[in-house]
This record gives C-alpha cells, structure tokens and sequence, in this order.
C-alpha cells in the first residue's frame, strides 16, 4: 500500500513539474540522437553482466543462464524494491543448479556488502567534488523540505558503509583476495556507468560544462544509496526537473532529457523482463544438495 501510495505521488509531483516547464516544449526537446538510445541500452546491461562474472568469482563454478536471470534481478531491484531481485536469482541456484541455501545467502549478502561500498566510495568521492566545486545552492531548492530525510539517510549510508567495510572478517566470508576482486568490479562498474551517464547526457545538450552533469550525476548516486525507496528512478527524475534550472541550456531540453530516460528505464524493464521470461530454461546442471552442506562458496568450508 505504501509502495503505491509513494509511486501515486512520485507520478503527481513529476506531472506538476512538467506542467509548469511545458508539455509541448518538452515533447519538442526529447532527445533524437541515436547515441543517446545506444549509450543507455548499454548502461542498463552492465549491471548484470557484471555481476555475472561476480557470482562466477565468489561461488567458484560456472552459472549457465545467469545473464538473464541476472537481468531480471536488476528489473526486480529497479521497478519493486530493492533486493526483490536477491530473492528471485536464490530461488534460481536453488531450482536451476540444485545449491544449498546457505552458500547462496552468503553469496547474495557478500556481493551486497561489497557492492554498496563501491557504490559509498564513488558515492563520496562525487559529494567531494561537489561540495569542492561550490555546488551545494544548486541542489538546495530540491533538498526543501521532503527529500531531505532521504538524502540524509543517503549521505549517511556512503560514508557509514565504507567504515564498515572494515569490519569485513566478521561481515564477509570471502577470501580477502576474492573480495578485493569483487570489489573492484563492483567500483570499475559503478565508475563506468557514471561515465556512461555523463556521455549521455552531453550527447543531447554538448554545450554544458563538465560542473552540470556533476551536480546530477551527485544527485543519482545519492538517492542510489536510499535503502528500501520504490522506483528511486522516479525519485531522481523528479530531483532532476527540479534540478534542471541550473542548466545554462533550455530548461525544456533536460526536462526532455530526464524524461526520455525515466521512460526509458521503465520500457526497458518491462521489455528486459518480458524477453527473459520467454528465453528456453536450461536443464537442471546439479542435483539438489543437502541445506546444511556450506561447499560452494569461495572461503566456506
């Protein structure tokens, strides 16, 4: 009810927003370069091709049919909850590749551990640049009143996760090399993604300077880190028009942008989700292993 409550007014607030810069202008300014389509089909699969090289690491074994599954995980986690898609790739090992509950639930929290200091340090490492750039009235306007909680829950999460980071031997059962390793996929992915993001933003307005898209790029992994938020795409799409006045640029052309994108991200997880769903199942590879056998998992004995 909540989650429904919460898309409701994510989708009233958005349309106020638009209203107030234009429709017919912002129709007008949707992006037509096919690079910007291009830029963001790879965005969205480098999420689950990586984690596909992830979980090969940490469960020491060859996953036959994960990219899609992997895929859907990604869809589960962005158009639901956030680690609604852990419990669909677990009922996966366990249905698929016959594994014990236990070293997937190892796997699963490991790789989430790991993943949310990548994204904490890189997180940090923009609020640094942000805040040495004098950027902060930017963001203020958006920030007052309601999202301010959120971001504060945010900002906590980037810097608190990686000191916890430092607990690793008693959060994570990995090897130190093998999570070294995943982590530093994790971080290689998240910075790549930034990048790919900033690029294609510049495709459609190439006339702003690098400062712009480091006020948005702060404001989405910020609300990246917001634990348990539904659709945090919607959410930045409306921190983003808010945004958008601080552009040198046509207002209604990052409005077009920013709308493009949520449109985007919305069509292709139902269209991800849809094309997996119909993809042949391979066969079953292992037999169902007894729950208490803890084997599989790099550093579980």
């Amino acid at each position: 009810m909540l989650r429904w409550l919460f898309l409701a007014a994510m989708v009233a607030w958005l349309v106020l927003k638009v209203r107030a810069i234009g429709w017919r202008e912002v129709v007008a300014s949707l992006p037509t370069h096919p690079l910007f389509y291009l830029l963001f089909f790879v965005n969205f699969l480098i999420l689950p091709a990586s984690e596909t090289i992830v979980f090969r690491l940490i469960l020491r074994r060859p996953l036959p049919g994960a990219f899609p599954v992997l895929i859907q995980k990604r869809v589960y986690n962005s158009a639901l909850v956030g680690y609604s898609g852990e419990l669909v790739f677990l009922l996966w090992l366990k249905n698929r590749l016959g594994m014990a509950t236990k070293p997937i639930l190892l796997a699963l929290k490991d790789n989430a551990i790991l993943s949310a200091v990548a994204s904490g340090v890189v997180t940090a490492g923009l609020l640094v640049a942000f805040a040495a750039g004098g950027h902060a009235k930017a963001i203020a306007g958006w920030l007052h009143p309601g999202p301010a909680l959120l971001v504060a829950g945010g900002l906590g999460a980037a810097f608190v996760v990686p000191v916890l980071f430092r607990m690793r031997r008693k959060l994570i059962a990995l090897p130190k090399g093998v999570a070294w390793g995943v982590l530093g996929i994790h971080v290689g992915r998240i910075v790549l993604v930034v990048l790919l993001q900033a690029a294609q933003w510049a495709v459609v307005l190439p006339a702003e300077k690098l400062s712009t898209w480091l006020v948005f790029l702060t404001a989405q992994m910020v609300i990246s880190r917001l634990p348990i938020v539904p659709n945090r795409d919607l959410l930045f799409l409306s921190a983003g028009l808010e945004l958008s006045n601080t552009i040198a640029g046509p207002r209604e052309a990052m409005a077009g942008l920013l709308l493009a994108g949520g449109a985007l991200t919305q069509g292709m997880n139902l269209a991800f989700f849809v094309v997996t769903a119909l993809l042949p199942k391979p066969p079953v590879v292992a037999e169902r292993v007894e729950e208490e056998d803890g084997e599989g998992i790099a550093g579980v004995a």
